[in-house]
């Protein structure tokens, strides 16, 4: 499948934006991202968001959670790191 001018274009112009990867970098220089959500019902959305940031190139990912949707996404993976702050209303 070739590429159309606009597909080529699109791609140079992602290069120019993106970042390269360093060997010599450390954790956390190349992107750092915060998801605010989940509830005990609802910690689906927030784990998606932060493995889709890692990625996408994020090295660092926090979840701002309820607490009691805390463990929850703990469980599915050990990269997130999740901050158990959010007040949940019932």
């Amino acid at each position: 499948m070739a590429l159309g001018s606009q597909h080529v274009q699109l791609l140079q112009a992602f290069r120019k934006v993106i970042p390269p990867l360093l060997f010599d970098a450390h954790k956390g220089e190349s992107g750092r991202i915060g998801v605010v959500g989940g509830s005990e019902e609802y910690t689906g959305a927030p784990i998606f968001a932060g493995m889709s940031a890692f990625r996408t190139g994020a090295d660092l990912v926090h979840i701002f959670c309820a607490h009691n949707a805390a463990i929850p996404i703990k469980s599915f993976s050990p990269d997130l790191i999740v901050h158990p702050i959010l007040v949940s209303f019932v």
